[in-house]
C-alpha cells in the first residue's frame, strides 16, 4: 500500500483522521475506567460485600457498553477512511490502514499501540477476576455444605413432618444448598 497523496486528500482526509483520534482516546479512556473497576473488583470479592459487587458490576457492564461503542464507532471510522484512501478492502484493519496514510496517519499509530496494550491487559484482568469469583463460589458452596451436614436431621412423626424443612433450625443452610 502506497502513501496516499495528502494534496489531493487533504479535505476528506484530515478529518478523518482526527474524528479517529478522538475516538482511540476516548476508547482508551474508557479501557482506563474499566481497568480502574476492576481492581477496585478484586477488593470487594476478597470482602463479598453484595451491594459493592452489584453496583461494580452495573459499573462494568456500562463501561463495557460504552466500550463497545468506541469499539465500533473506530471500526466505521477505519471503514470510511479507507474508501477515502482508495484500492484499500474496507475490511482492512486499523493497523493495516495506518502505514498507507504517510505522515498524515503517525499520530495513529502510537494510538493504536496504547490501545491495543491497554485492552489486553484489561481482558488479563477480567479473566482473573472471573476465575476468582467463580473459586470464591466454590468456597462458599462447599461450606454450605460442610454447615448443611454439621446440623442433625430432626426425627419425628406425623402431620408437622411435611413443614419441617422449611422451618426450624438450619433452614437457610438447607435452602442455600
Amino acid at each position: 500500500m502506497s502513501p496516499v497523496d495528502l494534496e489531493e486528500t487533504e479535505e476528506t482526509l484530515r478529518p478523518l483522521i482526527e474524528r479517529l483520534e478522538v475516538v482511540l482516546d476516548a476508547e482508551e479512556d474508557t479501557y482506563r475506567r474499566f481497568k480502574q473497576v476492576l481492581r477496585r473488583e478484586e477488593d470487594e470479592l476478597i470482602t463479598l460485600d453484595p451491594l459493592a459487587l452489584e453496583r461494580t458490576t452495573a459499573e462494568k457492564e456500562a463501561l463495557g457498553a460504552e466500550a463497545r461503542l468506541h469499539g465500533e464507532s473506530r471500526v466505521e471510522l477505519s471503514r470510511v477512511l479507507a474508501q477515502v484512501v482508495g484500492g484499500v478492502p474496507a475490511e482492512t484493519r486499523l493497523s493495516e490502514l495506518v502505514p498507507g496514510l504517510g505522515e498524515a496517519g503517525s499520530g495513529l499509530v502510537e494510538r493504536q499501540a496504547r490501545l491495543r496494550a491497554l485492552m489486553e491487559s484489561t481482558r488479563e484482568l477480567l479473566a482473573a477476576n472471573e476465575d476468582f469469583a467463580n473459586r470464591t463460589l466454590g468456597r462458599v458452596q462447599d461450606t454450605l455444605r460442610m454447615l448443611g451436614q454439621a446440623i442433625p436431621e430432626v426425627e419425628s412423626y406425623g402431620p408437622g413432618r411435611a413443614a419441617e424443612p422449611t422451618t426450624g433450625r438450619g433452614r437457610l443452610i438447607r435452602a442455600a444448598i
